[in-house]
């Protein structure tokens, strides 16, 4: 029986983003993550039938397999050793390819591990947050999260979104957002109209 997800209110930022935290801790736990992660920049996919998501036809499309269920792979060579900047790409190819943005119901906050997000094909600014934070440090990449306001209402944190360490593992030079809640958007694209925000390690 699969674990539930977790629904809270919470009180302020700091218990906010615990929550967070420990959703990614959760799911750094659960092996298949780890193994996803390998697959993911390594190409380990399979061509099997599948409705492409774009053009709704259903074609041969390369498919990784975890927790059981078959997920769309992105469709590009495997990255070499040590390219970190291939390997979040592919990451993101993954995710954007998997999950689509919804919303949470009113007045509740869902925290989802990875899995539940995945294995759903959607999740909110939280779940997508936790989704790549883990598939980012299963295989080593240090993760934050940004949480931001805007200029309409810079007392309200709004909106949350992963950074991923960049340029050395060991010791990030720069930290590149992953925020695909609007479409279009690419890695390192983050909203130019932020208020106020504020960083938190993973």
């Amino acid at each position: 029986m699969a674990a539930p997800v977790e629904h809270h209110i919470t009180k302020n930022l700091d218990e906010h983003v615990a929550l967070i935290r420990r959703q990614v801790k959760r799911g750094l736990r659960d092996a298949e993550a780890r193994q996803l992660a390998v697959k993911i920049v390594s190409n380990k996919a399979e061509l099997r039938s599948a409705r492409h998501p774009l053009t709704g036809r259903v074609q041969e499309l390369p498919m990784i397999k975890a927790w059981g269920k078959w997920f769309l792979a992105p469709n590009m060579p495997q990255c070499p050793p040590k390219d970190e900047e291939c390997e979040i790409n592919r990451l993101w190819e993954f995710v954007v390819l998997n999950v689509r943005y919804v919303y949470d119901p009113l007045e509740v906050d869902f925290f989802a591990t990875a899995k539940q997000t995945l294995m759903a094909g959607g999740g909110d600014c939280d779940d997508v947050t936790i989704l790549f934070a883990t598939l980012a440090e299963a295989i080593g990449f240090p993760a934050a999260a940004r949480v931001i306001s805007t200029p309409d209402n810079p007392d309200e944190w709004v909106h949350v979104y992963v950074l991923i360490g960049h340029n050395s593992k060991d010791h990030p030079k720069w930290w590149i957002p992953l925020d695909p809640t609007v479409a279009g958007a690419k890695p390192g694209w983050q909203y130019p109209d932020i208020a106020r925000h504020a960083d938190f390690p993973l």
